[in-house]
């Protein structure tokens, strides 16, 4: 008999970890302003909705794509315009170096155009967290967000090994030009690890991290 891995979901987990994210997930589209203030939400019935704050990691709806299709190829473009000059007969000079920097700002303004366009929640709701229940804690991403390892990772509060700091990849914070996070990982016994990725200033992610640890002890058994 082939048992399933334990931290993916199976039949038998899907019940609480689904009822868990369908609750955090009501809560979160209806209380905006709440979310918009902090990383750890109490969704109500002993679950909670940890966000990753500070982070791109959005649901994008079909109009959200259509309106953001065209930005990443105006991108592209206008990376490739110097790159293929200046590795081609271009010389260093005053304006082929203009050319250069008027690049470079249309670039930081395109990434700044779509930073500003996620915040659009008709076109990109928050639909990535991590929920902490009554019966243990579940990642809820998708594979472009943790490419290297299990997106919809769960641990029951019975199995749960260490709770530590560090830091993790996750694909989204390239546009925001970072390789890795700051991330809380709790590992469990069995092998699967949730991770939840915020991106705040040192003050505020301390914080949110200490709340989340607190949250955690609180509901591990003895």
């Amino acid at each position: 008999m082939v048992l399933p891995h334990p931290g993916i979901k199976s039949m038998d987990n899907e019940n609480w970890t689904s009822k868990n994210y369908d609750l955090a997930n009501t809560y979160i589209a209806e209380h905006e302003e709440e979310v918009q203030t902090r990383a750890v939400i109490d969704c109500g019935k002993g679950v909670h909705a940890i966000l990753p704050k500070g982070l791109p990691a959005l649901k994008i709806r079909f109009h959200g794509l259509f309106m953001i299709a065209p930005l990443p190829l105006l991108m592209a473009c206008v990376i490739f315009l110097p790159l293929s000059g200046f590795l081609g007969e271009w010389e260093v000079n005053v304006t082929t170096l203009g050319i250069s920097l008027l690049c470079l700002l249309m670039l930081a303004g395109l990434i700044r155009v779509i930073l500003v366009m996620l915040k659009v929640r008709d076109m990109f709701p928050r639909a990535y967290f991590v929920t902490l229940g009554p019966e243990g804690l579940a990642m809820h991403f998708s594979r472009i967000h943790f490419p290297a390892a299990h997106p919809n990772a769960y641990i029951t509060w019975k199995d749960v090994e260490s709770v530590q700091r560090t830091t993790s990849f996750f694909l989204p914070a390239l546009l925001l030009g970072r390789l890795a996070v700051p991330a809380l990982q709790i590992v469990s016994r069995q092998g699967p690890v949730v991770t939840i990725p915020m991106l705040q200033p040192p003050s505020i992610l301390e914080e949110e991290f200490s709340q989340a640890e607190t949250l955690i002890q609180q509901n591990l058994p003895g």
